[in-house]
């Protein structure tokens, strides 16, 4: 979450795009490691710029916050959850 959009990501949004995906949800991962909920917040909004960008509807797709590794390790429930 902290680095914002990786490369891959664009990727994926423009696939999406020239597939004719119609919707999809963003899990922004990581955020176990991010102290400041402001940083997090400039994340999301670089991710709904870059949807929008390719054309998705940017201010309405669901960004979900939250750490894989931390639910795969089955601490810290509490992410995500606001």
């Amino acid at each position: 979450a902290a680095d914002g959009p990786m490369p891959q990501t664009r990727e994926h949004i423009l696939l999406g795009r020239q597939v004719g995906i119609p919707a999809m949800v963003v899990f922004m991962n990581k955020v176990d490691q991010v102290d400041d909920p402001e940083l997090l917040e400039l994340v999301e909004m670089e991710i709904r710029e870059l949807l929008s960008t390719y054309d998705f509807p940017g201010d309405d797709i669901p960004i979900i916050a939250g750490s894989a590794l931390a639910a795969m390790e089955g601490r810290d429930p509490e992410i995500g959850e606001n």
